[in-house]
Parts: C-alpha cells; structure tokens; sequence
C-alpha cells in the first residue's frame, strides 16, 4: 500500500459522516470496556435540560448537558438580564449535578469565555483545568471540572435558595419544551455575539474532509468547525489498515490550510488517553491543560495549535 493510493477530497457525504462517527465510537467503546457513553448506552450518553420560569411564566434561565464517560458536561447556560444574581445558575447547575450523580455521572465540566462564566464556575466548587489562548482580541476560554459530591451534599446547598427563589415566584422546569429550550439557546447566541460581535461567525464554516480509495470506498475523515478564527476539531479517522503510512497527518494539515486560508489564527483540540494524543503532539499542537475526572484513569488532553 502506498501514499499515493488514497485522495482527499472536501465533499464528505452525510452518510460518510455517520460512518466516520460509527466507527469512531466502536474504537471509544472498545477502549473504554463500553463505558465510553456512560451513564448512557448512546452518544450523547445521559443527555437532559433544565429551565427556570419567571413569575410571569416566561423562561427566564436554563441548562443543557450530556456525558461522556461518567462526566456531565455544562453544553448550555443562560440567564436572562433582568433575572440575574438571583442564584438561578447555581440553582441549575447544582440541579444537573444531582440528577447526573444519582445517575452515575462521577465528574462534571465546562467550557466557557473570559467574558462567561470563567469567575462564576470557582464559585460552585469548579477547579481550573486549563486556559485556550488562541482566539484574536485578547480572548480566552476556560476549561473547568470538578468530582461531584453526593446528592444529598447536594440538596443540603440548594434548599435554602430553591427556597428563597420559589417564594419569589421562580419554577424549576425538568422537562423544557424545544420552543422553552430555544429561548435559552438563542438567549446565550445574542450574549455571545454581544461580546463577540463579528469574530463570533467568523469565518464560520464546516471543514468535511473524506480519504478515499481508487474505487471511491471511505477509508478516512475529519470534520471540524470553525469559530472566531479557529477551527475547532470534532473528528478524525483513518481506517485500521491505512494507519501508520502518514494519512492522518496529510488531513490534518489540509484542514489547517482551509482555516488559515479562511483567516483562521489557531487550532483547538481535545483527545483522551487513550486517543493516542502523541499524535497531535508530533503534528505541532501542545497541551494547555488536563482534564482528569472521568471514570477510571482516563484523562483527557486539552490542545492549541497557533498558526
């Protein structure tokens, strides 16, 4: 088998991408004694949302998670202006965080901007496991984790302020409509690029990239997106017979030149012990930070790349 016998081509189909994401998660399976989707069976793993209701009856916060290998991670949290400093973010939170344990969930994360949550999370027992510096402008993001305590420790610390909030009329929701979820999501999109501006859809575009055998068989992929001029990798694959022969770097490095020909200004990462991190090491990225809450001794690397 040599080099030249496989093509990349920047027209990954629908159905190449589930199969990219089928094969990836057989290997995170495989590896993990399938526990990789712990407390799940499926990716996302234990997925829910929370919401809060004003007096009014209008949603006024709400919370997204989901799991991956016992560890709850905080994908969406918002809290409408005029109802902040009320405690409604650590009300949901320590909420997610006693269903997520009595579910199984062992540890929780977050990755959230300078301008977020960075002194927020501290707060509500959240240690910092690393800072990405390769956005423009002088903004960072912060990754945060912690082991969950009990949920009884947990309830001891939210009873008096659900409490203090319901008598002021605010309602948990546990099982918030999409239109209910929508007003979270699209209240988080408007705070974003309110701190943002332009840089948060910038350049803004989907890198698909598939390998490709003489007969047009998949034989590998990446897939990343891109946010405020950086790509963000999400995904990559080679088949097991065509690893080792330098496949994995030429996808790399042509995802990296669409961003950087796109006005990208870093790559960001993540990968799992057990994903061969080294990989990306010797491709040029370094660690900026460790996550170490997951089941087992798993850990997870923490990657930028500048251009």
């Amino acid at each position: 088998m040599q080099r030249s016998d496989l093509r990349i081509c920047a027209d990954l189909t629908k159905p190449e991408v589930g199969e990219i994401n089928r094969r990836l998660d057989e290997y995170n399976l495989a590896q993990t004694g399938n526990r990789y989707h712990f407390p799940g069976k499926c990716d996302p793993g234990l997925a829910f949302n929370l919401a809060v209701k004003a007096p009014d009856g209008a949603v006024s916060a709400g919370i997204k998670v989901s799991s991956i290998l016992g560890v709850m991670w905080l994908e969406v949290l918002w809290v409408g202006e005029a109802h902040r400093r009320r405690g409604l973010a650590s009300w949901l939170i320590l909420e997610a965080e006693r269903i997520a344990y009595e579910k199984g969930c062992v540890g929780a994360g977050t990755w959230t901007f300078s301008w977020q949550g960075a002194a927020f999370y501290p707060k509500v027992g959240y240690r910092l496991d690393g800072i990405y510096r390769g956005y423009p402008l002088g903004m960072t993001e912060h990754v945060l984790s912690k082991r969950l305590p009990s949920s009884d420790e947990v309830r001891r610390r939210i009873n008096r302020r659900v409490e203090r909030n319901r008598k002021a009329g605010y309602s948990l929701v546990t099982i918030p409509t999409e239109e209910e979820m929508r007003v979270v999501e699209d209240g988080l999109g408007r705070y974003c690029v309110a701190h943002a501006g332009d840089e948060m859809h910038n350049p803004g575009i989907k890198v698909r990239l598939a390998l490709r055998d003489e007969e047009g068989g998949l034989t590998g992929g990446l897939m990343a997106d891109t946010t405020i001029r950086i790509i963000a990798l999400e995904a990559l694959w080679v088949d097991e017979a065509w690893r080792g022969l330098g496949y994995g770097t030429r996808l790399l490095a042509e995802a990296e030149r669409i961003a950087k020909d796109h006005g990208c200004v870093a790559a960001q990462g993540s990968c799992l012990s057990f994903q061969s991190p080294g990989f990306f090491h010797k491709q040029g990225y370094e660690s900026f930070g460790t996550v170490d809450v997951y089941l087992g001794e798993t850990t997870e690397d923490l990657l930028i790349k500048t251009f």
